[in-house]
């Protein structure tokens, strides 16, 4: 490895430790959001003290006559987010962790979220920055991927496996 890479790296985290000290909140607390800058997805942690979730909402900009664009990612992170509302049902298939294949799941296609605090990463990989703010906000409302993001993130804080079918109840066609 290059030592500039190096140098960049250990920049990078130090930003990241930061942050902590910054909102003033504890390091672990942060863990769902730095996962889901590094890995991608949603996130979610818990301890004795803090609970907390990370989702992801991306939108696409796409220039059609440069025929050029980027996907635009706010990550949020809830501290001890607690569910206000789950409306609709859509079936779609989801795999966690080391499960052996997927399940037909039920996922809410809206929730609202409330949360004692909200930060809002944005990472804009064009300007090849990452702006981290506190919302002044106590809920949000997320619907579609995001929402059944959350959803899932929220049963495994309550230590709950994810439930469904196996993937053999389809058919071929």
């Amino acid at each position: 490895m290059e030592t500039d890479d190096i140098r960049r790296q250990v920049a990078f985290a130090a930003a990241e430790t930061g942050l902590a000290a910054r909102f003033g909140i504890p390091a672990d607390a942060l863990i769902p959001l730095l996962f889901s800058l590094r890995y991608g997805g949603a996130w979610s942690y818990a301890s004795e003290n803090i609970t907390a979730v990370s989702a992801v909402k991306k939108t696409t900009v796409y220039d059609d006559e440069s025929r050029t664009g980027y996907s635009l990612e706010e990550i949020y992170l809830f501290v001890n987010p607690v569910l206000l509302h789950r409306e609709g049902t859509v079936r779609r298939l989801e795999k966690c962790g080391e499960a052996p294949a997927r399940l037909l799941v039920a996922r809410p296609y809206r929730v609202r979220l409330g949360a004692e605090r909200i930060i809002r990463m944005t990472v804009n990989p064009l300007a090849r920055e990452i702006r981290t703010e506190e919302l002044d906000i106590a809920e949000m409302a997320f619907s579609g991927s995001t929402a059944y993001d959350i959803d899932h993130e929220l049963e495994h804080l309550a230590g709950r496996e994810i439930a469904g079918e196996e993937l053999w109840v389809f058919r071929f066609g």
